[in-house]
């Protein structure tokens, strides 16, 4: 009798935007796939969503979660924004949330019906929080998902749990497993320290700050201090930065980290520009601004033991990846998995965090990544193709390649064509997706 061959079991470390483009791919190249996914986002709509009801961030989960529904009604669904009008915002999430809305065309009736109990949840959670005007909830540009995830989570009370459902509800193929690196119910943030002693507190404001602040935000941020009894600058756009050692002792606001109390509702990912100075390196932080070492979740470090090729794919290096790498057991995990393949895809492009890095700075920065997660129990000595064995890297691109200096510390460099539609622009360099696509199946 002849037997079936299971396909690789492939883990892809990586953030939101980006990898989108490569689900696709990687779908044909393995049906056993796990996208390890962070969960320290601040920006957009996530951040209304810690604001007012906490929790981890899920943009990036949802945003992948929805790359890889199949049916169009619940796609539709789950990426649906409201309205950047706050007014029009609210009357329409009414209308979702009482059922009348279009965006339930298609769906049936049972699941319409199932989701929305979900959305209805979430409504009455918001409704609680707006009886304090300092946690009134804005739905301009609020996503749809992020409700819906959300929802669940408060209702099974888990985040693994609620992704497993909500997996299942969409219909997303069994074999393959969403798995934030966290699993919990509360907020965790990162912050960056520069090379020039600088720290900037918070992923979207790392990435992604915010181009302008509203008045919105301004009121937001004021009614905080307001509230528990402190004076703030004339200049309410900056007046975080002159507030790190203050306390908030008001029983009803918990403290946060003054630099993570300005929105980032409205953030750009067209800021672009490059940091002052260069990431030295990224590291968990409490509400008070001090440093932790969260520990990854065990469906993570499980899903690594048993992975036949890890990812290590294209986006935020700084962002998305490392704030994966750092937590502890991860390292370990990654080493001692000796058999699996560890490819990392090398962007083509800089971007604010990795303004200047080369190919082999990039590889430093991973393998400074997993040696931080060991902690104080680093008994051994790691080499880097211990956590790198292949980098491919685009024929052409903005990174710098050292070659000779790469392959010294035993890692294979493949090179692979660029993407050459004419409907992408000249100066951003992707990989031409069949010919990544074999390379990933040969060396598998």
């Amino acid at each position: 009798m002849s037997t079936v061959k299971k396909d690789s079991d492939i883990v892809i470390i990586s953030g939101g935007t980006a990898t989108n483009s490569l689900v696709s791919m990687f779908q044909c190249v393995s049906s056993s796939l796990s996208f390890c996914m962070p969960i320290s986002d601040n920006g957009g709509s996530t951040s209304e969503i810690l604001r007012v009801l906490g929790g981890p961030a899920i943009g990036d989960i949802r945003s992948r979660i929805t790359r890889l529904i199949p049916d169009e009604g619940f796609k539709r669904l789950l990426s649906h924004r409201l309205s950047e009008d706050p007014k029009e915002a609210k009357n329409e999430w009414t209308s979702i949330v009482e059922g009348d809305h279009q965006i339930w065309n298609g769906l049936d009736i049972q699941c319409k019906e199932m989701i929305r109990s979900f959305l209805i949840h979430v409504h009455m959670e918001l409704l609680k929080k707006s009886r304090n005007p300092n946690t009134n909830f804005r739905f301009e540009l609020a996503s749809i998902g992020n409700l819906l995830l959300t929802g669940v989570r408060l209702f099974v009370g888990s985040l693994d749990s609620a992704i497993e459902l909500l997996l299942r509800i969409t219909r997303i193929d069994p074999n393959i497993q969403i798995l934030p690196c966290l699993n919990t119910n509360y907020t965790y943030h990162i912050s960056a320290l520069l090379q020039n002693g600088d720290i900037i507190t918070g992923q979207s404001q790392i990435s992604h700050p915010s181009e302008s602040i509203t008045e919105a935000d301004i009121n937001d941020s004021t009614d905080y201090f307001q509230e528990a009894d402190i004076s703030i600058s004339e200049n309410p756009t900056i007046f975080p930065h002159h507030y790190n050692q203050l306390y908030s002792t008001h029983e009803d606001i918990p403290y946060q980290h003054p630099d993570l109390l300005i929105s980032q509702l409205r953030f750009s990912k067209d800021v672009n520009s490059p940091l002052q100075s260069p990431i030295n390196r990224i590291f968990y932080i409490n509400q008070y601004g001090e440093e932790i070492h969260p520990r990854a979740s065990s469906r993570t470090i499980k899903s690594l033991d048993n992975a036949e090729v890890i990812v290590y794919s294209i986006g935020s290096l700084m962002t998305s990846i490392i704030p994966i790498l750092i937590l502890k057991g991860m390292g370990y995990s990654i080493k001692n998995n000796s058999r699996a393949k560890k490819i990392l895809l090398l962007n083509g492009n800089h971007d604010r965090e990795t303004s200047g890095l080369t190919a082999y700075e990039f590889i430093q920065t991973i393998f400074n990544a997993a040696l931080y997660s060991y902690g104080e129990n680093l008994i051994s000595t790691i080499n880097y193709n211990d956590i790198i064995t292949h980098l491919f890297y685009l024929e052409t691109s903005e990174i710098k390649i050292d070659l000779e200096k790469i392959e010294t510390l035993g890692i294979k460099c493949i090179k692979i064509p660029n993407d050459h539609n004419d409907a992408i622009l000249d100066d951003i360099f992707l990989y031409d997706i069949i010919a990544l696509q074999n390379n990933l199946q040969q060396i598998i």
